[in-house]
């Protein structure tokens, strides 16, 4: 419900809403709140969140206090480059700001007017569905004089709806209101130490809720992401739970292991292997909030049974519009060569993977500039023994086990039976290979005879040296290995943040 409407004036300084309006809102006093910015329609919403750097402050107000919201955000100031003043919209559970340019003020009124009854256009589906939920908006002259004449009033759809001169089913009441904004929201599964997590967050999304199985993982995550991270064995998950968290996302990398050949008798999702898999796509549908879903795995589940396995998870979650492929960290700007097959569902329209976005490749050596043991985790490193160290001093840079004399070799190497990461010199004016276990593959650094220290993966995981690993040294090895770039995470975060943008501009009326 609305319950304030009223104009300011921009400042590239910052916007100051005191209105003790907010005292009948969702913004108390010591709440954090978040932003879902749109630079192209020039709006910033404002929603409560959790575990936010934004909280809201007071002020004295006749012997008590109001609360206080100060925008300081340059991205969100930003957004209001160019325009002639502001109007604030304040709701119970959101915030709107919508920059105006005089000019184009009353061809905005106008389209408004169009959109809300220009039902002649919705497609059969949609016809049905009106029928059973109707939906009616009565409007006197005088409220379209307000909307379309020369002194400036600005009307929403709710504005009417709260002055008594419509009438709504509760049906389509309800969808008016679940439409009305999707936050940057989410559910995380498989959450590991929170590196996938990460790319979210840096890009403005609140994780809710994660649940990992792993305990040493867990204090990693903890550590850098908060207390939303509970632990949790998905195989025995209530996941009507979900719902309580009202996240519209969900976002995970269930393991998998079921790859062996299969035919349409035998289904990829019913193999115990890829139990998890599964688990994931019955977490989706168990969450009655979900808009949106990202799945991420190894490239083989796109290809296992010519794309059998690929099918089925499609099949499952028919009701979302699925974009599927295979992401390189290293062209998302990660100086790691780090493929992953992407899954991304919406209900809200298609949203394509995101795009190459580096043309030159970060190298190992830039990943590492600056690096010294006064770092966190820089000095966990596993020692080797006397004998894998003089073996590594035959290995140049971008060379492997193979470079090693024979008379080094253990057995398996002179087998040949020795993985190509075995080894591996990384090349320092190069992207890194893709990182398993440091400790296991022997992993070595340009120059040094030793394998790389925990925070050399992170820098090439994209991590922010403030990001600590917790746990023992050789779980920090195997969570690293377990995880997904920050630069991946980031760049699907980013076009999901366009899609969501884009429909809270534009909340469908009825749900379809």
């Amino acid at each position: 419900m609305l319950i304030k409407k009223r104009t300011a004036k921009p400042s590239e300084r910052g916007i100051y809403i005191q209105d003790v309006q907010l005292l009948q809102t969702q913004f108390e006093v010591g709440r954090n709140f978040d932003y879902i910015i749109d630079p192209e329609s020039h709006t910033v919403t404002i929603v409560p969140a959790e575990q936010t750097r934004n909280t809201v402050s007071k002020r004295a107000y006749n012997g008590s206090y109001k609360p206080v919201i100060d925008i300081r955000k340059k991205d969100a100031l930003q957004a209001f480059a160019g325009v002639d003043h502001l109007e604030i919209e304040i709701f119970d559970n959101q915030i709107l700001i919508r920059g105006i340019k005089k000019k184009t003020a009353i061809t905005n009124k106008l389209g408004k007017i169009k959109d809300f009854f220009s039902f002649k256009t919705f497609k059969k589906k949609e016809k049905r569905s009106l029928k059973q939920n109707t939906l009616e908006v009565l409007l006197s002259r005088k409220q379209l004089d307000q909307v379309v004449g020369d002194s400036y009033q600005q009307f929403s759809i709710f504005d009417y709806l709260d002055a008594g001169t419509t009438r709504v089913d509760n049906a389509t009441s309800t969808n008016l209101v679940d439409h009305l904004k999707i936050p940057l929201q989410i559910i995380s599964l498989f959450s590991g130490a929170g590196i996938f997590d990460q790319g979210f967050v840096e890009e403005g999304f609140t994780v809710k809720l994660a649940l990992e199985k792993d305990a040493e993982a867990i204090q990693t995550y903890r550590a850098n992401l908060g207390d939303h991270i509970k632990q949790a064995d998905l195989t025995s998950y209530d996941f009507s739970r979900l719902n309580d968290y009202k996240a519209p996302m969900m976002i995970g990398g269930s393991p998998c292991q079921g790859f062996s050949s299969s035919n349409r008798k035998t289904s990829f999702l019913e193999n115990p292997n890829n139990l998890l898999v599964k688990k994931f796509i019955e977490a989706v549908k168990a969450n009655q909030h979900c808009k949106v879903f990202v799945l991420e795995n190894v490239q083989e589940i796109l290809t296992a049974g010519n794309g059998q396995f690929r099918d089925e998870i499609i099949k499952e979650l028919s009701e979302f519009t699925i974009s599927y492929g295979v992401i390189n960290a290293v062209d998302m700007g990660s100086a790691q060569k780090r493929k992953r097959a992407i899954f991304i569902g919406s209900k809200i329209g298609r949203i394509d993977l995101p795009k190459t976005i580096v043309s030159k490749y970060k190298t190992v050596g830039e990943a590492f500039a600056n690096l010294d043991d006064s770092i966190p985790n820089q000095k966990d490193i596993s020692k080797s023994r006397e004998d894998t160290i003089e073996r590594m001093r035959y290995v140049r840079q971008g060379d492997n086990w193979n470079s090693i004399p024979d008379h080094l070799k253990n057995d398996r190497m002179l087998s040949g039976n020795t993985h190509s990461s075995v080894y591996k010199r990384l090349k320092k004016d190069e992207p890194s290979i893709t990182i398993a276990n440091p400790r296991k593959s022997l992993i070595t650094h340009p120059i040094e005879n030793r394998i790389l220290s925990v925070r050399e993966c992170a820098r090439l995981f994209g991590l922010k040296d403030s990001f600590v690993f917790k746990g023992s040294l050789s779980s920090m090895q195997q969570q690293i290995a377990n995880a997904v770039p920050v630069e991946i995470g980031k760049a699907i975060a980013k076009v999901i943040k366009k899609a969501i943008n884009s429909f809270n501009k534009h909340p469908h009326l009825v749900q379809v």
